[in-house]
This record gives C-alpha cells, sequence and structure tokens, in this order.
C-alpha cells in the first residue's frame, strides 16, 4: 500500500471516528483506546498480513512527530488554567513525583536485573559506594541508557488524563470543587511527566551533545526549553492583537511545526519543545483561551491518530522482561492512590474528601505519545520495552478506571440526584388542589414534590 494511500485513510477514519463517537463514546463510556490500538497492531508490521512495513513507518515519522507536538501544545495551553489555583497545581506535581520517581527506581533496578549489558556500561551517570564486606563491594549502579529508559517509564506512570474526567463530568453531571481539583491534578501531573521525558531524553542527547559543545545535561534542556519558549514568543510576536480565527489559527500550525522541527533536530521530543511553546502562548498571548478552544476540534482525531500509530509500532517483549509491566501497573496503581492523598493534604485546604487517587487512574494518550515517541528514536528492543510497559497496564487499567472515577464523584458529593419536579398537569388535575392556598407551589412546582407511588423508585436506586 502506498504510503500517501495509508495516509489519506488513517487521517479521514480519526477524523470520521471521532466525529461519530464524540457524542456518544464520552456518555456511556464505550471508548477506553483499546480499539485503535488493536487497528495499529492489526495493520503493523508484527502481523504476517501487514499493511504497514518498517519503511513505511520511517516516511510516516514526520506525521508523527507533528501529531505529538500538537498534543504536547495543548497541553501547555490547558495548563494555565490549573497554574491560577496554584495550590492544586502543587499537589498534583507531588503526586505525579512520587508516582514518577516509585516507577522510574523501580524499572531501573529491574531493566538492569534483567538486561545485565548495562552493568558493563564503561561510563555508570552514578556509581556509588554504600557498602562492603569481606567478599563483596555493595554499590548504587545507574547505566546512562537504563537511567533514561527508567525515568521515561516514570515519566508515563505519572500521567492521568484529563479528558477522562471531564467526560465523566459531563456524562454523570458531575460539578463543584472535586471535579475542578481533580481536573487540575491531572493537569499539572502532565506538565511535569512531559518536563520529566524531556529531561530525560536532554540527559540521552548530552552525551554526544558534552563532546561536541562541551554542553552539560542542565546546559541542554535550558537550551532546549530556550528554543520552546521562543517559539511561543513568535507567535505572540507576530500575532499580536489580530482577531483573525483563519490567521491564529495557520499560526499555531506553524509555530507547532517549528518546534516540533526543532525538537527532532536537537534530539528530543517533541511534546517537550511544544509544551514549553504553549505554555509561553498562554502566559504571553491574549488569544490562549480562545487558541484552546479552537484546538479541542483536533484533539480526538489527533489522540485516535497517536493511539493506532502506537499499535503499529509496538511489539511484543520476550521471556522475564514482562515482568516490568507488570510491576509498572501494580506500582503505578498502589503509588497513584497513597501519593495522591498525601499530597493533597499537604497543598488543599479545606477539602474534606481526600481519597482522589482512583480518580486518577485513567491515562489517555499522553502515557502512549510518551511512549510512542521514546521508541521512534531508540532501538526496536527497548521501545518494544516501552512500549509493551505503558501500553498494556494502560488499557488494562481503562477496565476499572471508570467506574472509580464514578465512586470518587460520588463520594465526594459531586454527583448529586435531579430533583423531583411535579408536572403541571397532576398539580391542575387534582381536585383537592385549593388555589391561592400555597402561592409559592404555583410559581416554584419544583419545591413541593409530588408524593411517589409505593412502587415507584428513585433515579438512583433504578441506577443500582
Amino acid at each position: 500500500m502506498s504510503t500517501t494511500l495509508l495516509l489519506v485513510m488513517l487521517v479521514v477514519s480519526a477524523f470520521v471516528v471521532s466525529r461519530l463517537l464524540h457524542r456518544y463514546a464520552e456518555r456511556m463510556a464505550l471508548v477506553s483506546g483499546l480499539e485503535y490500538v488493536i487497528v495499529g497492531v492489526l495493520i503493523g508490521p508484527i502481523m504476517p498480513w501487514g499493511l504497514v512495513h518498517g519503511e513505511t513507518l520511517a516516511k510516516l515519522e514526520l506525521l508523527i512527530n507533528l501529531l505529538l507536538g500538537l498534543l504536547g501544545f495543548m497541553v501547555g495551553l490547558h495548563a494555565r488554567e490549573a497554574l491560577r489555583r496554584f495550590e492544586h497545581f502543587l499537589a498534583g506535581t507531588l503526586s505525579a513525583a512520587v508516582v514518577c520517581a516509585v516507577v522510574a527506581l523501580a524499572s531501573l533496578g529491574m531493566i538492569q536485573w534483567l538486561m545485565p549489558g548495562y552493568l558493563v556500561d564503561q561510563n555508570p551517570v552514578i556509581d556509588l559506594a554504600v557498602a562492603a564486606d569481606e567478599r563483596h563491594l555493595y554499590r548504587i549502579w545507574a547505566s546512562g541508557p537504563a537511567l533514561w529508559l527508567a525515568l521515561t517509564l516514570g515519566a508515563a506512570a505519572a500521567v492521568a488524563s484529563s479528558s477522562a474526567i471531564g467526560a465523566a463530568a459531563e456524562r454523570w453531571r458531575a460539578e463543584g470543587p472535586p471535579v475542578t481539583l481533580l481536573r487540575d491534578l491531572a493537569a499539572a501531573g502532565q506538565v511535569f511527566a512531559v518536563l520529566v521525558f524531556g529531561l530525560a531524553l536532554a540527559g540521552d542527547r548530552a552525551v554526544d551533545a558534552a563532546d561536541v559543545y562541551g554542553l552539560s545535561l542542565f546546559e541542554w534542556a535550558m537550551l532546549i526549553a530556550f528554543a520552546g519558549a521562543f517559539t511561543g514568543l513568535l507567535f505572540t510576536v507576530f500575532i499580536g492583537g489580530d482577531e483573525d480565527n483563519l490567521r491564529v489559527y495557520v499560526a499555531t500550525i506553524g509555530v507547532v511545526i517549528f518546534a516540533a522541527g526543532v525538537g527532532d533536530a536537537l534530539g528530543v521530543s517533541p511534546l517537550f519543545v511544544n509544551l514549553v511553546a504553549g505554555l509561553t502562548v498562554a502566559a504571553t498571548s491574549s488569544h490562549g483561551d480562545r487558541l484552546r478552544d479552537k484546538l479541542a476540534q483536533l484533539k480526538h482525531p489527533n489522540a485516535i491518530l497517536l493511539l493506532v500509530f502506537a499499535g503499529m509500532v509496538w511489539a511484543p517483549v520476550r521471556g522475564w522482561l514482562w515482568l516490568i509491566p507488570a510491576a509498572y501497573l501494580i506500582l503505578r496503581l498502589v503509588t497513584r492512590l497513597l501519593a495522591t492523598r498525601w499530597a493533597v493534604a499537604t497543598f488543599t485546604h479545606g477539602v474534606e474528601f481526600r481519597r482522589l487517587g482512583p480518580g486518577l487512574l485513567s491515562q489517555g494518550p499522553l502515557a502512549a505519545a510518551i511512549a510512542l515517541s521514546y521508541a521512534l528514536d531508540h532501538s526496536r528492543e527497548t521501545g518494544a520495552l516501552v512500549l509493551s510497559t505503558v501500553l498494556i497496564p494502560m488499557l488494562l487499567t481503562a477496565v476499572f478506571s471508570d467506574r472509580a472515577l464514578r465512586r470518587v464523584l460520588a463520594n465526594a458529593g459531586a454527583i448529586r440526584p435531579r430533583p423531583r419536579v411535579r408536572e403541571e398537569a397532576e398539580a391542575s388535575a387534582d381536585p383537592d388542589a385549593t388555589p391561592g392556598a400555597n402561592p409559592g407551589a404555583e410559581t416554584r412546582p419544583d419545591l413541593v414534590p409530588a408524593p411517589a407511588p409505593a412502587h415507584a423508585h428513585t433515579e438512583e436506586e433504578t441506577a443500582h
């Protein structure tokens, strides 16, 4: 199949499917992303009839980088609202940091244990002697490639889906401070995850850059961040106070493409550079809120395409390496539950219900995008390990995360039962009703609920 035809089919299918499912999928919780990943696997190169081969994926890498950049830009724009409630943002950052640290440390130990090739690294990042006896010397050892791989897994584990929370709030008509807090926690975690992922790739790249430019890891990371911020400032300067929607839209796509190219040239993910660009646009441009609403139309097609591409690139790991996805799943769930409660209790005040961790189990396309971005720039073996470790637990979690989120919202009092409304027809047909006896009942019938029949059930009882 030609690359052009495949590209057109993927783009058209993404827009059509997202349009058809947008109204019903979020309301009925029918779509978890599993179906799109399966489609990618079925047409990918690991299948004997694979419609897409490795050469075709290489040709589509430019499109994938654009999709990654667009996702990172939208994450940066959405972070502005969470930053306005700084205590919420700090709580979300702390929760994500704990999850990232626990998963990354465990993954680092398991990676170097199951893949002993990392233990012969001549230039480890960390090599500290901590204890010794008559026969052994015990050291804390971290090979550079293993450390960056483990940080990537930690960054993916720190992601929580804000779109899943918004969809659940719309589906169950939830509102109030618990919904706002959950959204802010998820948004802060997404920003932290992309920053850690960018730091990991910058560290991976800085090893080579140090020989050429003499830059340290911190200097290389700051250079990349400056490139993203400069790109965002270009948008603000170019658009200014222009109110032309078409010009703003075209300029946004141009900024995303330019930042994605900068990220690719510097050897880091377009996610990171475009995140910084999006944060800069949100902070400096008056079009930030309007731009966020406009780009929301591209969120679903963009997510679908990224999940399909992640399925196409995925390849299963072998043997004992399956222990890493299993440990990742368990550690992420347990740490998320504990760390979120601790972070909320530490930074937020006046919040009575603090067991919000089960509402942050769903991950969404950002975690898959982090794994996909890593796999595209690394070997097949490590790429398969990252994709398997992130995708499989993500899809397994999606099976029960929706119910867990609903339980959190219900326990927090965000889901309120509908008031029983007295029908005007019943009021007018009641022969015992005395006109003028209760003026409030005439003008506000909802204040006087009609007595329910003996066989009637409330909406909540029926749902149960």
